[in-house]
């Protein structure tokens, strides 16, 4: 999808890109090497042409910082087939209340499964992120990364951050993260469905009064799927793009989850004692109601 993209020439915009598709100049391979010959006018022609030049260097030379300069934010979604191998998904919960401090996080990347928790080893939590040049959240540009840059000292910033939220919108895909997953068939496990947000503050706050390990067990599971369905999702959505533009590009593999299971249950059963959902449930249901 990269040399498809002619938006990284300054007055060209998605109609004037669709324009050229149309016109049978699909990638950067077709726009007209040399003069006579006119791909936008004779005025911007030799501008594409060292645009274009630059663009091939960069991605020759797989720089990411360089290409997301070159491409609008809006279009940095087309750099994921490209760069999936050094893309990073993740998510944090908090502990509630106007300070919005981080309690669990996890991201999942080339490595596999990380989990991060306050008090044990949150601390870690940014020198594992910025080893991912392009990042993947859900509403992460409005809530997890303005709250770890609140909450860290310091904190790093990627070439490239594709926040699912607003990517989702651009397919037609409205509403929460649970909500689209379960519209594109891979939904949460029956023991989540109908956790939200709410619930990861009420459990938290059970680990923190209680060091009760069911209740952070649940919510390291909970955190976690917040984190590895995001790839399944961006893969999802960025198929539907590609199907939306009518590009002939070859579409991405979709991640299943079924291939990390294991290792979340060995995550999960390093925290402490198996769980009891059952009665977890009926817990949170209950401080729930005390919280109306």
């Amino acid at each position: 999808m990269i040399r498809n993209t002619f938006q990284l020439i300054p007055g060209v915009g998605p109609w004037r890109e669709k324009d050229l598709w149309a016109r049978g100049i699909l990638t950067w391979d077709d726009f007209p090497a040399t003069e006579p010959a006119v791909g936008i006018s004779r005025r911007m022609d030799a501008l594409v042409r060292l645009r274009i030049e630059e663009s091939r260097a960069a991605l020759r030379n797989r720089d990411l910082k360089r290409l997301a300069e070159l491409i609008p934010p809006r279009e940095h979604w087309r750099l994921y087939a490209e760069f999936q191998r050094e893309a990073a998904f993740f998510d944090i919960e908090t502990e509630g209340g106007s300070l919005f401090q981080p309690t669990v996080a996890s991201v999942f990347d080339r490595e596999g499964l990380h989990v991060f928790i306050r008090g044990r080893n949150l601390d870690q939590f940014p020198e594992v992120l910025a080893a991912s040049r392009l990042w993947v959240t859900f509403n992460g540009s409005c809530f997890d990364i303005p709250a770890l840059k609140a909450h860290f000292d310091s904190f790093p910033t990627p070439p490239v951050h594709v926040d699912l939220r607003f990517a989702c919108r651009r397919v037609g895909l409205s509403g929460g993260l649970k909500q689209i997953e379960d519209r594109l068939g891979f939904g949460r496990p029956p023991h989540l469905k109908g956790i939200d947000g709410w619930d990861a503050v009420i459990l938290w706050r059970a680990y923190g009064r209680d060091l009760d390990l069911e209740a952070l067990r649940f919510l390291v599971e909970y955190n976690l799927y917040d984190s590895f369905q995001l790839k399944t999702l961006v893969e999802k959505v960025y198929n539907r793009a590609v199907d939306l533009l009518g590009c002939e590009v070859p579409r991405v593999s979709v991640f299943d989850r079924g291939d990390v299971l294991y290792d979340l249950s060995k995550l999960l059963l390093a925290l402490g004692r198996p769980e009891h959902e059952p009665r977890l449930r009926a817990r949170l249901r209950s401080e729930r109601r005390a919280l109306v």
